[in-house]
C-alpha cells in the first residue's frame, strides 16, 4: 500500500485532472468508482486523517480565489469535497469555518448572549 504522502500526491494530481478535463463543472473522474475506492472508505481514512482543518479548509479558499465567487460543491474536486463535509458536517458550515460566508444570525436571546460570552 502506498504511504500517505504518496497518496496525498496522486491525490492531487487526480484533482488537477479533473479540474483540467472539467466541463460545466462536471468531470467523469468524479464518478469513477476506482477513483473512489483508492481515497474514500477503510482505505482512505488514514489520508482523510492526515488532512489538517486548515488544509481543508486553504482547499475552499483556493477555490474561491480561482473562481471568484463561492464555489459549489461540485466544482470541488469530489474527494475533497467529501472530506471537507465529513470533517466539517456540511457545507456552509465549511465555509462559514473557512471565513467564506458570514456567520448564522443568532436568533433569540439566550444564544446571542451564549456566543457572546465564548468571544
Amino acid at each position: 500500500m502506498p504511504s500517505v504522502a504518496e497518496q496525498r500526491r496522486q491525490l492531487a494530481e487526480d484533482a488537477e485532472r479533473a479540474r483540467s478535463g472539467n466541463v460545466d463543472g462536471y468531470s467523469q473522474e468524479w464518478i469513477d468508482p476506482m477513483l473512489w475506492k483508492a481515497y474514500c472508505g477503510k482505505r482512505g481514512e488514514e489520508l482523510y486523517e492526515s488532512f489538517s482543518d486548515q488544509e481543508l479548509l486553504d482547499i475552499l479558499r483556493e477555490t474561491v480565489a480561482e473562481l471568484g465567487r463561492l464555489p459549489s460543491q461540485k466544482e470541488v474536486f469530489c474527494v475533497y469535497r467529501c472530506y471537507i463535509r465529513k470533517r466539517f458536517k456540511n457545507w456552509p458550515t465549511a465555509l462559514r469555518a473557512a471565513g467564506l460566508k458570514d456567520p448564522k444570525p443568532v436568533r433569540d436571546k439566550k444564544r446571542r448572549l451564549k456566543r457572546e460570552k465564548r468571544s
